[in-house]
């Protein structure tokens, strides 16, 4: 038989139906009918479930010109749904794509060989390996560029314009391994150079040398910055000097290379040209899930090229054992090796500042009024005056007292000989700033600091292997100003990070930061937190994290952490484009151990599903962007209980039938009415589809009109109606029967006498041909009946169990009129005949109407 088999289930296009067996015949033939004409011009490919009999009509771009088309949209039928389920992935910008397209087709087909032929080319290049990853356009498409690829007219070619060499000639040239192709022409910082910038070492400061610089990319961005960089390189520039640096780069080198003595030199040389660090980096392999055949302790792939891949600690390990130093972690596969330790300690030191706190406190500065120039000033006047003048530098020196925690001392401060000029004195500079600003800030700023050294000396405590024999003037000095002596600050520091191994001071530490408004505590007693907030948390929170910073590196690399405070993990969740969605969603989770030392790697977007980020206000605080825009998108999308947000949430999928369901979109930081038309089929509300309401009544099916909405404020209202009455009502009395729904102005026409369209909201929100409403109502109507239920009893459970806006109650036996809009009137009629036989309208007060016998 015909078709790709993927688990249970099957994949076929559907010219090839004939080729399926009897048994799957009868399962698309029973759910195919249902369909309307239009979608079954649609589509393309099924996918049948041999052990649920579930059935997919699935419509991918066209087979034949796409090499991976991309999947718009997908019907689910059977596997006990009561009506087809319909998934849009139009406007999705990574939908799901289709590999392998020859196996879905009948044997007949003349693309067949094309196809195949594209399929061998991948799995020679070993792109096809771990398949699971490659269902989603931004994925496969990384994957293809990762490698080196790309796909031009199903024929896959290099991106460098050089032949593909066939895998029978890769096996006979194993032992010459081509390290240079593994060498990328980049556009931005590698993710060394990255951290290195992030960490302040690309100011200008410091000079870099990158050691296996391949085709140069990071050095020409830097000398682009102004820089001083210089690389080297053993295939590509050869002939380049190797230059000692304060900063050497050894980034992504060892991991390509196979021999184990040219590795160990690599490392060794690399450190010999540094005066400050070295700073060395691997791929993981956690993050690398591209494998080859075994080839010595790595593997040779497809591309003829080595990958050697390494743990976090075996790592660190390696470079333990090689340089007979205590690498620092600061990210995944990143280390610096740090040869001049007084730089070694001001990083680390530097690493456990809060740097927002003195910034924080200067902005609290007011700003002063101008005295009135009638009256003569007051001494606090004319040092208000005399400040103004001079308020650069003065800022600046109090910027200064306020990032140490303490009065600067001279040779701290760049402008010492202008403070010198203004007052004649240092001292005198200094005391006339306390006089100005007062004792409180300064009182604060000493009692962060202190807390910023304390978390500094307990981390020193933490790592025993680090021995350093002397302080930089610096720290001699901090240690003095807040601890009056060394010992002193590491006993501070041994008892805080003590303290952290204590489960009920973290979990009772997690309760105080949710109460201060630093992220969201869950049932487990976990706090989640933006990583911006890091720098504000108790110290024993930041000793915590801190303890993680060891195994891994930078932590504040995510979007958000969270503090198992029972088993002693800490969690790092990144986003895609967290700061300006109002539902990201999750890229990478990493779960470390504190315990373990160790740490678990999850990629989402290709094993897993990307889960939403919801109410993500709760782990932001009030100045973080578009906070306000946040809070009330989070407070709009809790109103509707349809959304379940708690939690890990709802699964995307469910929540996006949800949004489809109740006919709602996100739009930027606004939860709104859906403005599209939906597919007749798509459900509207939980029984129904939009076409059960627009072609139930007996004059649309005499006649046979299209009697299709044109605004999309009415299919929203039909869903409105849908969900907020007849979905209660067959919740309650079971399965109705709909006698008249919707009604457009060319159906009305065929109905003479018998409605008022400008009255009975089957109109909804169309518009007749000058453009006006033509039921100024708005909302949506239906009328329907139950078989063997008396109507009054019906009517009566709506009134008293619906937000209804209209009701007309004809008879015990007579199908009901029922409304639902924004005015919600809770307006009843009945519908009685006259004397003359005509029906003639009553309005009767709800509350009477539900006693009515």
């Amino acid at each position: 038989m015909t078709g790709k088999i993927l688990g249970n289930d099957i994949y076929i296009a559907v010219t090839a139906i004939d080729t399926l067996n009897t048994h799957h015949k009868k399962i698309f033939e029973r759910h195919f009918h249902d369909l309307s004409e239009s979608i079954k011009l649609k589509i393309n490919v099924l996918r049948i479930n041999s052990h649920d009999e579930g059935i997919s009509f699935l419509e991918y771009e066209e087979l034949s010109e796409q090499a991976f088309p991309r999947l718009f949209s997908s019907i689910r039928a059977g596997n006990g749904l009561i009506c087809p389920r319909k998934t849009d992935y139009k406007i999705s910008n990574n939908p799901p794509i289709l590999h392998r397209k020859e196996l879905l087709l009948p044997p007949d087909h003349p693309d067949i060989p094309k196809f195949a032929a594209l399929t061998k080319q991948l799995e020679d290049a070993g792109l096809f390996k771990d398949s699971r990853k490659i269902g989603y356009k931004k994925q496969w498409e990384e994957r293809l560029r990762n490698a080196g690829y790309k796909v031009v007219d199903h024929q896959l070619v290099r991106l460098d314009g050089s032949e593909i060499t066939p895998p029978e000639i890769i096996e006979k040239t194993s032992n010459t391994v081509e390290r240079h192709r593994t060498a990328l022409t980049r556009y931005a910082l590698s993710k060394p150079m990255q951290l290195l910038a992030k960490h302040d070492f690309l100011e200008g400061k410091h000079t870099i040398f990158d050691y296996g610089c391949g085709k140069g990319s990071d050095v020409e961005i830097l000398r682009q910055n102004n820089l001083t960089a210089n690389g080297w390189d053993p295939h590509f520039c050869p002939e380049n000097p190797k230059h000692s640096a304060d900063i050497v780069n050894l980034g992504f080198v060892i991991n390509v290379i196979e021999d184990k003595d040219e590795r160990l030199e690599a490392v060794l040389g690399a450190y010999r040209l540094c005066t400050q660090f070295l700073c060395a980096a691997v791929m993981l392999g956690e993050q690398s899930p591209e494998r080859g055949r075994l080839f010595r302790d790595g593997v040779l792939t497809s591309r003829n090229t080595f990958q050697r891949y390494y743990s976090q600690e075996e790592f660190r390990e390696y470079l333990r054992r090689v340089l007979d130093e205590e690498p620092v972690a600061v990210g995944p596969g990143v280390f610096f090796v740090f040869k001049n330790k007084d730089a070694e300690q001001a990083f680390l030191e530097r690493r456990y500042r809060n740097r927002s706190t003195a910034n924080r406190l200067i902005n609290q500065i007011p700003k002063q009024p101008k005295a009135p120039k009638a009256t003569r000033p007051t001494k606090t006047e004319k040092e208000q005056a005399f400040y103004q003048q001079h308020a650069d530098l003065l800022d600046a020196l109090w910027l200064s007292w306020l990032e140490l925690g303490r009065p600067p001392q001279e040779d701290e401060f760049p402008q010492v000989a202008a403070v010198k000029d203004l007052f004649g004195t240092w001292q005198r500079g200094l005391n006339f700033l306390q006089r100005f600003h007062g004792t409180e800030t300064l009182k604060f700023a000493f009692e962060s600091r202190r807390d910023d050294l304390t978390v500094y000396f307990a981390m020193r405590r933490f790592d025993q292997q680090r021995v350093y024999r002397h302080l930089p003037e610096s720290l001699k000095r901090d240690v003095k100003a807040f601890f009056t002596s060394y010992p002193i600050a590491q006993t501070e520091g041994e008892r805080l990070l003590f303290s952290a191994g204590n489960v009920a001071m973290i979990r009772e530490m997690c309760q105080q930061a949710a109460i201060q408004g630093y992220g969201h505590l869950d049932a487990e007693g976990s706090l989640t937190f933006h990583t911006s907030q890091v720098v504000t948390l108790p110290p024993i929170l930041r000793v915590y994290i801190g303890c993680a910073t060891q195994v891994f590196g930078d932590v504040t690399s995510a979007d958000l952490l969270k503090i198992h405070a029972e088993s002693g993990k800490l969690s790092l969740m990144k986003y895609d484009d967290f700061e300006d969605s109002p539902l990201p969603r999750m890229l990478e989770r990493i779960k470390i151990s504190l315990i373990n030392q160790r740490f678990e790697y999850y990629k989402y977007g290709e094993a897993y599903t990307p889960p939403y980020l919801y109410l993500k206000s709760r782990f932001i605080t009030p100045d973080y962007p578009h906070y306000a825009e946040q809070l009330a998108f989070d407070q709009t999308l809790s109103t509707h209980a349809e959304f379940n947000v708690e939690g890990y949430g709802m699964p995307p999928e469910q929540f996006e039938a949800t949004l489809q369901r109740l006919r709602l979109e996100v739009a930027e930081f606004t939860l709104t009415a859906s403005s599209t038309l939906p597919d007749l089929d798509t459900p509207c509300g939980q029984y129904h589809t939009f076409r059960h309401f627009i072609e139930c009544g007996e004059t649309q099916a005499q006649t046979s009109l299209p009697n299709l909405p044109k605004h999309p404020e009415t299919y929203n209202a039909l869903a409105a109606l849908a969900l907020q009455v007849i979905d209660p009502v067959m919740d309650y009395f079971g399965g109705i029967e709909l006698t008249y729904g919707f009604c457009s102005p060319e159906l009305a026409k065929h109905i003479p006498g018998r409605i008022d369209p400008k009255r009975d909201q089957h109109a909804s929100f169309e518009r007749n041909t000058r453009g006006n409403l033509i039921c100024e109502r708005k909302g949506a109507a239906c009328d329907f009946i139950i078989p063997d239920e008396n109507m009054l009893e019906v009517a009566q459970w709506i009134v008293q169990n619906t937000p209804f806006d209209r009701l007309y109650f004809y008879g015990n036996d007579k199908p009901l009129h029922v409304s639902y809009g924004q005015a919600h009137n809770r307006a009843v009629v009945l519908m009685l005949p006259g004397k003359s036989g005509r029906l003639v309208p009553k309005v009767m007060d709800a509350k009477v109407f539900v006693s009515v016998i």
